[in-house]
């Protein structure tokens, strides 16, 4: 009997701790809601009010308490896809096909939960929550990872856990009714909770999610599409760029805008100072950092600027066709909407073809 009061004094414990964690990631992802307006951060939020009633209700009221519980799994799915939308990322087709067999698997899955349990109940109530958010849970981790190379380690433990979270419910569903398993399940359970919500809380304060929300380009006199400027040209126009947040992919990053986001391009992996650095070679980042700034700035009518100082640079690093599609898909990201590609180039420092196929493309 001790054994048992001790076990249940334990679960208690963990659950008021989840609990207040449920309360302060709420608290801080609906201020990042508040701060940039980011719809994925509000439904986050949203989420672990849902977790904290579902834990709070969950010793006398099950069936409201599996309630609950799918809105949560469903708040983090809609976060999930949210997030990928305001990312302008597209769901991958892979992703999608997880989802033809999810019937079938749901049905066996509570075939077998039956059968193990002989609980009626149970099946219908706890069981039932705990397979279908588990499957929705699972899917919106899936669906993070797609941001991976974009957020790094801000979003890799999350997507971990998101989808170990949704994994571990399989267990629970079938021994929660079990006493050795109460006190097991629940540790592991608060375990992930609380490493989800530290997650959400580091990408949320990450700068790549702040500064989608943030910038707000003012209205400037540029012409639509791409601009070749040489040294000289280019100098003269940064004075009345300088407070434009545009993104600039630079070789020369003395006297550079603060308003802008600047990414130095190096085979070196500086720190302190320049914290932003890109590899030459990684053509596709720049590419991808491109297409959600210039998506974003056209969803609020602004015009976004993408500025190149390094022309020459790349194509020392990559050939001329990796080059070419590179500068064709900016071009069209960016007369597609209504924003500037700056390329600053000196035309006698590149070689004459890919001079005559630049102007081709740019044309």
């Amino acid at each position: 009997m001790k054994n048992v009061d001790g076990l249940q004094a334990l679960i208690t414990a963990e659950a008021f701790i989840v609990m207040l964690v449920d309360w302060i990631g709420a608290v801080i992802l609906f201020r990042a809601y508040l701060k940039n307006r980011r719809r994925s951060a509000l439904a986050f939020s949203l989420a672990w009010i849902f977790d904290f009633l579902s834990i709070f209700l969950s010793s006398s009221y099950l069936t409201v308490s599996s309630l609950t519980f799918t809105i949560f799994s469903a708040l983090i799915f809609y976060g999930s896809v949210k997030f990928l939308k305001e990312e302008s990322i597209r769901i991958e087709y892979k992703n999608i096909l997880w989802f033809v067999p999810i019937p079938t698997i749901f049905l066996l899955y509570l075939l077998g939960l039956y059968e193990y349990t002989q609980n009626v109940e149970w099946v219908v109530t706890a069981g039932a929550s705990f397979g279908i958010s588990g499957i929705f849970v699972i899917m919106g981790g899936i669906f993070l990872k797609e941001t991976e190379e974009i957020y790094k380690s801000a979003i890799k433990y999350l997507y971990i856990g998101i989808i170990l979270f949704g994994i571990h419910l399989v267990p629970a569903a079938l021994f929660g009714l079990d006493v050795w398993y109460r006190p097991i399940g629940f540790t592991f359970s608060a375990i992930l909770i609380i490493a989800m919500i530290l997650a959400m809380m580091k990408l949320v304060s990450s700068e790549p999610f702040l500064k989608q929300g943030a910038n707000k380009v003012p209205k400037i006199d540029l012409k639509t599409g791409v601009m070749l400027l040489n040294s000289k040209e280019y100098h003269e126009l940064k004075n009345s760029l300088k407070e434009v947040p545009a993104l600039a992919f630079l070789r020369d990053v003395v006297d550079v805008p603060e308003k802008w986001s600047c990414y130095f391009v190096t085979t070196v992996p500086f720190q302190g100072k320049f914290k932003n650095t890109i590899s030459p070679t990684d053509l596709g980042r720049m590419t991808e950092l491109s297409y959600r700034y210039f998506e974003e700035l056209s969803k609020s009518n602004r015009r976004g600027v993408v500025i190149i100082d390094c022309l020459e640079y790349l194509t020392v690093y990559n050939s001329p066709e990796s080059i070419m599609k590179f500068l064709s898909k900016l071009r069209d990201f960016a007369v597609v909407t209504n924003g500037t590609l700056i390329l600053v180039v000196e035309e006698e420092s590149l070689d004459k073809r890919i001079l005559a196929q630049l102007k081709k493309i740019m044309a």
